[in-house]
């Protein structure tokens, strides 16, 4: 995978950096940028235009960030090294790639389930007149390509939904439309009203999308990974 990863580093291709804070885990800043230049493990990046004084500070050597590279047909997902101590940030950051890194292609994790739980609210018609309702619920696993979550409501097999699903303050609220696949009672709850359990295959997602569904997919991964090692 490396390999496929250094012949597809291209200059101006480009690339949505997530940086995370030290002293707040669960706080991270997103911002698009491009590569300027590379060499062999090594990339340079454009700095940040949008929020930079709140990121720069963030950017400092040794820190490892999130990179999504947008290459075709399948944008490639790693987490590089800030190289070099940064004295000038007009002039970008040079990353390095760690031979032992996680690298996934995007197209590869969009059933990639990984356990979370996120309060959201489904959305769906009900009633002969189709009124439009709303019930509470949590999710159970995401991945890019569906959710499987509790409720206080019964949903049936071929019910269309609508999720309406943030997973923190810092990401945007999304709209994911999509099919329940399957719907059991649950007899043991973990919440009083966790009543039952749906899956649901999203239908018609966005590109950028699916793209946030799989990289928080992967961060929570990540994370997961770093409490057990």
């Amino acid at each position: 995978m490396l390999d496929e990863l250094k012949k597809a580093l291209k200059e101006e291709i480009r690339v949505q950096v997530t940086v995370w804070d030290p002293d707040r885990e669960s706080v991270e800043h997103v911002f698009n940028s491009y590569i300027i230049e590379h060499e062999g493990l090594s990339l340079r990046i454009a700095p940040p235009h949008e929020n930079s004084k709140t990121i720069i500070p963030l950017m400092k050597q040794g820190y490892v960030i999130g990179i999504v590279m947008e290459t075709y047909p399948a944008p490639f997902i790693f987490y590089p090294v800030i190289r070099d101590e940064v004295t000038n940030p007009a002039e970008g950051y040079w990353l390095v790639i760690p031979e032992n890194t996680d690298i996934e292609v995007f197209q590869r994790r969009r059933h990639v389930r990984i356990p979370m739980v996120v309060p959201f609210e489904v959305e769906f018609l009900q009633g002969l007149r189709g009124e439009t309702m709303t019930a509470p619920a949590r999710t159970c696993d995401v991945s890019g390509g569906g959710i499987r979550f509790t409720s206080i409501f019964h949903f049936t097999k071929g019910q269309n939904i609508t999720i309406h699903l943030q997973f923190d303050d810092e990401q945007p609220l999304m709209h994911l439309k999509g099919v329940v696949v399957f719907t059991a009672e649950n007899r043991i709850r973990k919440f009083k009203d966790d009543l039952y359990t749906a899956a649901c295959q999203f239908t018609g997602l966005e590109a950028a999308e699916e793209m946030l569904l799989v990289r928080e997919c992967f961060r929570r991964e990540l994370r997961q990974k770093q409490k057990h090692s």
